[in-house]
């Protein structure tokens, strides 16, 4: 069984101006970054449609059988 999530905690004062600041913040990422980024993505992707495909496959054999 799992175990209940535990409530949020509410910022306050400076630590809530330095939190709603950083994420003001816009993050730079450089173009090689961006690329490989990109690339974990498409081979996520890839084994994704690759699963989905196995798995309607066992599927349409168990039926047949």
């Amino acid at each position: 069984m799992a175990r209940p999530i535990k409530e949020t905690p509410i910022l306050y004062g400076e630590d809530a101006r330095r939190f709603e600041a950083r994420m003001k913040e816009k993050r730079r990422i450089s173009p090689e970054e961006r690329a490989r980024i990109n690339e974990s993505y498409e081979l996520f992707m890839d084994m994704l449609r690759r699963g989905e495909e196995l798995k309607r496959q066992r599927n349409a054999a168990k039926i047949k059988s």
